[in-house]
């Protein structure tokens, strides 16, 4: 069986006037945890409702933060962590050509290019680590973030339904994956 249709150039998105984009370092380990507590706490964009890493847990995993296996990508404007996508192989045999993403922006950043710049990096490091796909999930309600990775060529594979159970209740996951 041959691999489904799909894929494409490597997608371009230079970072906004200001904004870096680099690998995690030991040191963002601070600035990025408290940016994932803030968007936890939001409730609507990422399954985490409370971050349970350490900051010295963090600063651990940040000294490999390139790697084939996984990458952690800061967005920092003014030196402030403003942004980061963490990408990861799969490890079992059968899916290992998979690379999943999770993303959080700060609240003032989105819509601003910087979520674009994130995802460029992230195809950057899957074709550089051999992965052939990306896949994620997305809460349904989410349209700004759907409406990113849909530009990014991401379609609809699948809904998992009632796959959250946060406070507010169970929520859907959309499945969106894109072939490099």
């Amino acid at each position: 069986m041959s691999r489904p249709p799909g894929g494409g150039p490597e997608p371009q998105a230079p970072p906004p006037e200001g904004v870096e984009i680099r690998p995690a370092r030991p040191a963002d380990a601070r600035q990025s945890r408290q940016l994932f507590a803030e968007v936890a706490a939001e409730g609507r964009y990422i399954r985490t409702e409370e971050v349970r890493w350490s900051i010295r847990d963090l600063r651990k995993r940040y000294r490999r933060s390139w790697s084939p296996s996984e990458a952690t990508i800061m967005a920092l404007a003014e030196g402030r962590v403003i942004g980061t996508l963490g990408a990861a192989r799969e490890p079992h045999p059968v899916t290992r050509h998979v690379g999943s993403i999770g993303m959080q922006v700060a609240k003032g950043w989105r819509s601003r290019g910087v979520g674009s710049a994130l995802l460029a990096e992230a195809f950057r490091w899957a074709r550089w680590a051999g992965v052939e796909k990306l896949a994620l999930t997305v809460y349904p309600d989410n349209d700004r973030a759907r409406k990113l990775y849909e530009k990014f060529g991401f379609v609809e594979e699948g809904r998992l339904v009632g796959h959250s159970k946060k406070r507010h209740g169970y929520e859907d996951e959309v499945v969106m994956g894109r072939w490099l």
